[in-house]
């Protein structure tokens, strides 16, 4: 028997004037049998964060901290798996934050309907004036089933969302798997999440937006300078790519596309047809993967011209808003 119900991991990097709205959500959750613990992961933090940490654990007692050399958010996350004492993990960002019922929520589902390997919910994409669900297509209802059918399901939907703080995981189903982010790399949950799924015996699926990402201009995700992101991402996808080749048919068939879809929305999103990242660019990799007639389009102009690809997929975007 687990000492707490919910072990919330927080990696925590120079993060000093958003962590306090993060932790006040978590420090404010409804109660549940079992209760919870806060574990700040201290990641090397040079603003003070660190010291911030401390004050909260020494103000409550199921905050818990632990200091540690940088070594980016999955080492953090990593070590928060090692040192949570749980039933279930949940993985928040210090810069979001989370509904006050998030964790009455989840134990409801388990308590009703029996534990599950792997909890799903929904997110608001939130830039502190405008909420946009983070789910491309709404969950109207409950329902439970096996990993690698919920990854089919939502590959085929092109809903699936591979954020792991969307997650909630049973911890002994982490630790029995071997299941752990990849360090060193950007875009971590791209791989992580269809490899823990692919394990799940069952996976329970909840409507809730449980989750708010907040939108910084000073996060990782808007830096101007995308080499980085662009070669983690392209190597997790070719990862990927091998893992898809390992699955039954249909499932290899849609994951693919999943994986031209990841690659195609970064050679938008990093305008990869500007000199500096041109040579990052595999087209090869573009060949083979499309399951639909949209993809097969998008392959297809972006093989004869990368600049031409990128503005019709811009037209398109303001068409469907």
């Amino acid at each position: 028997m687990s000492d707490y119900r919910f072990s919330i991991i927080v990696p925590v990097y120079n993060v000093k004037n958003y962590l306090g709205r993060c932790m006040d959500s978590l420090l404010h959750q409804e109660k549940v049998d079992g209760g919870m613990e806060i574990l700040l992961i201290d990641d090397g933090s040079l603003d003070g964060s660190g010291e911030l940490c401390d004050d909260f654990a020494e103000q409550f007692s199921q905050v818990k901290v632990y200091h540690k050399e940088n070594g980016g958010l999955s080492s953090a996350r990593n070590l928060g798996i090692e040192k949570a004492e749980g039933d279930y993990v949940l993985f928040v960002d210090s810069d979001d934050y989370i509904e006050r019922h998030t964790c009455f929520v989840l134990d409801r589902e388990l308590r009703r309907h029996g534990n599950a390997d792997a909890l799903v919910f929904g997110g608001m994409e939130d830039d502190g004036d405008i909420q946009v669900s983070l789910r491309t297509v709404p969950v109207v209802k409950k329902r439970r089933t096996d990993g690698r059918t919920f990854l089919l399901e939502h590959y085929k939907t092109r809903n699936m969302n591979v954020e792991a703080w969307l997650y909630s995981y049973r911890r002994e189903f982490l630790l029995e798997q071997g299941l752990r982010f990849r360090e060193g790399i950007l875009h971590e949950d791209v791989e992580f999440t269809p490899r823990a799924l692919l394990k799940c015996r069952t996976v329970a699926e909840l409507p809730d937006n449980l989750y708010h990402y907040m939108v910084r201009e000073d996060s990782i995700c808007t830096q101007k300078d995308k080499t980085k992101n662009i070669r983690d991402l392209f190597q997790t996808l070719r990862e990927l790519d091998a893992l898809a080749k390992q699955q039954e048919r249909e499932l290899c068939r849609w994951m693919k596309n999943a994986v031209l879809n990841s690659y195609l929305n970064m050679v938008q999103d990093a305008r990869m047809y500007q000199p500096q990242y041109r040579m990052l660019l595999d087209k090869r990799f573009l060949k083979g993967k499309a399951a639909t007639n949209w993809n097969r389009f998008r392959v297809l102009l972006c093989l004869i011209n990368v600049k031409w690809y990128c503005l019709v997929n811009d037209m398109y975007k303001r068409g469907r808003r």
